[in-house]
């Protein structure tokens, strides 16, 4: 009689043991996981940076091709330009289909001569948040 109530102590151990295993098991999984998706957030909002920040080299390039807007490339080769998704001041290019990650992307233009062969440096920086 004395031996089925040890056996069954040592059950209730194991079952004991399992269960905090199982536990432990789930809780480092579920640590994995949402480190990915931070991961993964983290670098999609860096390529959207990356690809707006070309976009905007782009739309100066365009516009001081065409020098069409003398306000606008006013603007880009004297103070640089920002582009957001609102903003009041004249200096700014009001871009409705930035993602929400993108803060501003700053273009600027440099002075005749600054780039290679008697050509302007245009750069341009995106901030973002992930």
């Amino acid at each position: 009689m004395m031996f089925n109530h040890r056996k069954k102590g040592v059950i209730l151990f194991i079952v004991l043991g399992v269960i905090i295993l199982t536990i432990l098991l789930a809780t480092v999984i579920l640590r994995i996981i949402s480190n990915q998706s931070r991961l993964t957030h983290h670098q999609v909002s860096r390529i959207q940076a990356q690809y707006a920040a070309k976009a905007g080299v782009l739309y100066a390039l365009d516009k001081l091709r065409r020098n069409d807007d003398a306000a606008t490339v006013a603007c880009l080769v004297g103070t640089g330009i920002i582009m957001r998704k609102s903003g009041p001041d004249p200096c700014v290019v009001i871009e409705p289909d930035l993602p929400n990650s993108i803060q501003n992307v700053a273009i600027t233009v440099g002075a005749l001569g600054s780039g290679p062969s008697g050509t302007r440096k245009v750069s341009a920086t995106a901030d973002y948040i992930y």
